[in-house]
């Protein structure tokens, strides 16, 4: 993987001057970098190899408030250092916060992943969390918390998932988004349901496979497409439920077009391809 030049954290940085960000890094060089773009910002949070640039980059998007950056603050909150984690979860908070319609497709991500991330293992992201969705208007009674505090209300439901490996048939995709893929199908079950319940068997088997996934290009854009199927299949017995499929298709302007920037739009097209996927499911069953 390619690490991001110095140029890219004097990017990063320059952001930092702009939204009014308070910043550990020293006061910038005399000679001014290229102007930063929010793509920059968000290849430097999921790239760069200081911890501290990562965390300056979340607060930043966070700022901005850019629905674009969704995708981006939802992956770091699976970085290694707890200080991104916790700066994503806060940044999440705030973008889905401005965003004009929360309960709609775009939005419903980061309150799936906030979710998640309360049962993280530092307590610094599981506040975090808690703070953003809070933010958001949503509580929880079955949490603990401290006197005063609201919790995060979650759906009780009989409804559990068991959520099988995923399957690459056509070798496109690879074992890290196979495992996001997983992860990502998970957060959206975890609405209506329980997910891997331990040594029971879900109500519901749920099949996931990636049926293919390109790279294609056009006179103006480059393009990442991604198709996914889901088979959902009731326990016991395995008779099949549902079966759903799902195809997204991400876009670059040719002049913007980065090699390093394949795998985000290829993580991108694939959330979004689960999404549409999973989403008659959670409907039905949101409704039951």
């Amino acid at each position: 993987m390619r690490l991001p030049s110095p140029a890219l954290a004097i990017s990063v940085r320059l952001f930092l001057v702009g939204v009014g960000a308070v910043s550990a890094l020293a006061p910038l060089p005399a000679m001014a970098a290229p102007r930063a773009r929010i793509e920059d910002v968000e290849e430097s949070l999921a790239r760069d190899p200081s911890f501290k640039v990562r965390v300056d980059a979340a607060l930043i998007l966070g700022r901005l408030g850019q629905r674009r950056s969704i995708p981006a603050l939802v992956g770091a909150l699976r970085d290694s250092n707890p200080g991104v984690r916790e700066a994503a979860a806060d940044a999440l908070g705030l973008v889905a916060e401005q965003a004009a319609d929360f309960s709609s497709a775009p939005t419903a991500l980061p309150r799936e992943a906030l979710l998640a991330a309360l049962q993280d293992s530092h307590p610094a992201v599981r506040r975090a969390a808690r703070a953003a969705l809070r933010r958001l208007g949503i509580t929880d009674e079955a949490q603990p918390s401290t006197p005063g505090e609201p919790r995060i209300r979650r759906r009780r439901t009989d409804t559990s998932f068991e959520v099988k490996a995923i399957g690459d048939p056509a070798h496109a995709a690879g074992p890290v988004l196979q495992s996001h893929m997983r992860d990502f199908l998970a957060a959206q079950l975890r609405t209506v349901g329980e997910v891997d319940p331990g040594d029971r068997r879900g109500t519901y088997a749920v099949d996931g496979v990636i049926k293919n996934l390109w790279l294609d290009t056009t006179p103006r854009d480059v393009e990442v497409t991604c198709a996914v199927q889901l088979v959902i299949s009731r326990q016991p017995g395995g008779g099949v439920f549902m079966m759903t499929n799902g195809q997204a298709t991400v876009q670059k302007p040719k002049r913007q077009w980065r090699p390093q920037l394949r795998p985000s739009m290829e993580l991108e097209a694939l959330e979004a391809a689960v999404r549409s996927a999973s989403e008659e499911l959670v409907t039905h069953l949101a409704r039951r």
